[in-house]
């Protein structure tokens, strides 16, 4: 698996900006050929910018004109040539030929258009877990007043799932795994099987005073506004990232093997719900909670399933029945057998049964055994080797 480490340069960085101011007009030569050629592909953008690149930017490492070139054309095929994408002189991207990461001795090793340079960087406590990985690229990031950041892409051995996840021997693979349903929402931020909350109410709080905040500035329209909108608009990023990171690691920690969710597919376009409900459904980052899950569990050797959420809330979890009328706000009620409980409690126990099931059929796949057509006919219509049967 690959895990990104992010890491600050220090020392004397002026060398990357102009090899950024570089990088970025190589790639610019690439995008104008592509565009105008209308492709995409690698071989032709080097057969028709790679000499033209060198004799302009003779400082600028082939690597780096390689990789400027690899840059442009992701960026020509994301366009599909119908519009000229424009490079900015913000970042550089390393492979491993123009990039060397030394944890141990703290530092790293970049090309530049002065040559190979060494960069001190601080190595945090979370680093030391991926010091025996394999460090493939790597991304430069310039950011205001010089400050030089490297996300480096490591990859580590995956971690590989626990003894009752993998099937085993001896009963049934759904009666061995520790299956935890969660129910993702907007008033209750996650509810599990396991009859625990996390609810919304101070994350709610916390970005209903920013969106008051925003939508007071917004009225006012100067250039000073528009910079403290855009660094409010950061602080309320980071604490939601944050706050889904809290709550990822709380869930993983838990004693089970497999977590199952909703495959959510919102439409943020409906405007029939009210206001005040569609500001919420707007600002609602399900998808960020279930990535941040997904990793999280990957790094203990867990599993994350995602189950269809067609009925989850109108289904009763003791006898099965469906009927819409079953859940009303936050109350379910039964109308066949009159089971009661808190709604998100009772979906997310209808989730973790189907996340049982949908383990039980993927084991069932994998340890079917492979048998052509050709050969099971074969084997059914030949004689017992006793004389026996037909």
């Amino acid at each position: 698996m690959f895990r990104t480490v992010k890491v600050q340069l220090g020392g004397d960085t002026s060398p990357l900006l102009t090899t950024a101011q570089m990088y970025a007009s190589a790639c610019q030569i690439a995008l104008n050929y592509g565009f105008e050629h209308r492709t995409y592909n690698k071989n032709d953008l080097n057969t028709g910018t790679y000499q033209v690149t060198r004799k302009k930017m003779p400082q600028l490492p082939s690597g780096l004109v390689q990789t400027a070139r690899d840059q442009a054309s992701e960026m020509l095929k994301r366009e599909q040539c119908k519009r000229l994408p424009l490079k900015k002189p913000s970042q550089i991207r390393y492979d491993k030929r123009t990039f060397k990461f030394c944890p141990e001795s703290g530092y790293v090793s970049l090309s530049t258009v002065k040559g190979r340079l060494d960069f001190k960087v601080k190595i945090y406590d979370y680093i030391k877990q991926y010091l025996k990985g394999i460090y493939t690229n790597a991304q430069l990031t310039v950011r205001k007043k010089g400050k030089m950041f490297l996300n480096i892409q490591c990859e580590i051995p995956d971690v590989l799932p626990s003894a009752s996840n993998s099937g085993g021997d001896g009963g049934s693979s759904s009666d061995r795994v520790r299956v935890l349903g969660i129910d993702r929402g907007i008033l209750n931020i996650v509810a599990c099987d396991d009859n625990t909350f996390v609810n919304s109410k101070h994350l709610r709080d916390v970005k209903g005073r920013y969106q008051y905040m925003k939508a007071r500035l917004q009225s006012l329209g100067t250039r000073s506004v528009k910079r403290k909108l855009r660094r409010t608009a950061g602080r309320e990023r980071r604490f939601t990232l944050n706050t889904n990171h809290v709550i990822a690691k709380g869930l993983v920690q838990k004693p089970y093997d497999i977590f199952a969710v909703e495959a959510l597919e919102i439409s943020r376009r409906k405007v029939d719900n009210g206001r005040k409900f569609n500001r919420l459904l707007g600002s609602w980052s399900y998808s960020q909670l279930l990535k941040i899950l997904k990793y999280k569990a990957e790094n203990l050797g867990k599993i994350v399933v995602e189950v269809n959420p067609r009925h989850t809330s109108q289904r009763c979890s003791k006898c099965g029945h469906i009927d819409k009328r079953n859940r009303k706000g936050l109350r379910f009620k039964c109308r066949q057998c009159g089971f009661e409980l808190n709604a998100d409690l009772n979906a997310a126990r209808n989730i973790g049964q189907l996340g049982k099931s949908e383990m039980t059929r993927l084991s069932t796949i994998v340890n079917k055994p492979n048998v052509s057509p050709t050969y099971a006919t074969q084997a059914d219509t030949s004689p017992h080797p006793s004389g026996a049967g037909s």
